[in-house]
């Protein structure tokens, strides 16, 4: 008799743990037009767990780096190209240019 009360308060007690636990973190689409001479860094605040995806538009041939996740992707003059990463570490991450060394956004996830 014991032993089925310990196993019921167990599950009640993992049951309402679940029931608890954070909502998953929504999908984050950034859009980037870098210009040249390219703008001040920008600073954007993104969910710790949530699906990014970086529209990237540059004016010319470019390499963008997210720095942490170690992503590169080549990038084509004034075609739109999409760096798609889920945001699983918390910190401040780079997204830079490889070509002109621009530092175009910080990536804040918390």
């Amino acid at each position: 008799m014991v032993r089925k009360i310990l196993i019921l308060l167990t599950w009640a007690v993992l049951s309402g743990l679940s029931a608890c636990a954070a909502p998953a973190a929504a999908p984050l689409t950034i859009e980037l037009e870098v210009t040249d001479p390219p703008a001040a860094t920008r600073r954007v605040d993104v969910p710790l767990g949530a699906e990014v995806t970086l529209r990237i538009t540059v004016p010319s041939e470019d390499r963008a780096h997210v720095h942490g996740y170690e992503i590169e992707q080549d990038l084509v003059a004034g075609v739109p190209t999409e760096i798609v990463f889920d945001a699983t570490m918390a910190g401040t991450y780079e997204v830079e240019s490889h070509v002109t060394d621009a530092i175009w956004l910080d990536l804040v996830v918390k």
